[in-house]
């Protein structure tokens, strides 16, 4: 996959920083990585649950490199199950911070989340079924989930609780996570800022919105191996997940 993983999510925190900023959207973000353990890297200050985006200072691509390189197992239950914890203890966080009067107009908030991985778990201390419940206890609490995979197959990912609408495969190549990290982006854009209602994964394979720049050539070969000297070793997309997501509601004149 070569830098893919890499550039995708710098680009995706580019863009929800300019959301927020253009629309003084209060848009709250935090990443964990995992391999046989799970860390939480963004925000990297202990005890803070989210950074807010309109001042948040995005890393540059060679931080994300050392964010995201790969190492050690695939804790993908654990990881899956804490994010799903982390963006609730995000939701409620920012929700005690609103006014009174504003709560009582019920404002919307949303909250998405997106678990990625390469591979199956195969470290992890909870079962398959303690995800699932996990999974089905965060749609009751207006969760949008999205899972995209590769190597394990759509059937493990219906055992975690992902439906066809909330999971999505994808090939790891290059071209193949760009394409469709770039969906998701503009999914978690769309969604957020009110111009949908759901995500639909399925729209994650069929997106042709044109990208903002060409997408670089590969820059490794089939084997994962450095096509020019002194490039990084290749990034795996296991560690690259959890990414919580919410916007605070719009102005009371709004209402």
């Amino acid at each position: 996959m070569g830098s893919a993983p890499v550039e995708q999510l710098h680009e995706l925190m580019m863009k929800l920083k300019g959301d927020a900023i253009d629309n003084d959207a209060n848009i709250q973000l935090s990443l964990h990585t995992f391999n046989h353990t799970v860390q939480q890297v963004i925000p990297s200050t202990p005890g803070e649950l989210s950074v807010d985006m309109r001042t948040f200072e995005v890393p540059s691509l060679s931080e994300l490199q050392t964010i995201l390189e790969p190492r050690g197992m695939t804790a993908l239950y654990d990881a899956g199950i804490i994010g799903y914890n982390h963006i609730e203890n995000i939701y409620k966080q920012e929700w005690d911070k609103l006014s009174r009067d504003v709560q009582r107009l019920n404002p919307k908030i949303t909250k998405c989340y997106v678990l990625s991985t390469d591979g199956m778990d195969n470290q992890s201390t909870h079962s398959i079924s303690d995800f699932k419940k996990a999974t089905l206890t965060a749609k009751e609490n207006n969760v949008q989930p999205l899972f995209l995979f590769a190597n394990i197959g759509s059937e493990m990912g219906k055992q975690m609780g992902f439906q066809q609408a909330n999971a999505a495969q994808f090939d790891p190549t290059y071209t193949g996570v760009t394409n469709m990290l770039r969906a998701t982006t503009n999914a978690l854009r769309q969604y957020s800022s009110g111009q949908t209602q759901t995500i639909d994964s399925q729209a994650l394979t069929q997106d042709t919105s044109p990208p903002t720049s060409p997408p670089a050539p590969p820059q490794y070969s089939s084997n994962g191996t450095p096509l020019m000297p002194g490039l990084p070793p290749p990034i795996s997309l296991r560690q690259h997940a959890c990414v919580g997501l919410g916007s605070s509601p719009p102005p009371l004149r709004r209402y």
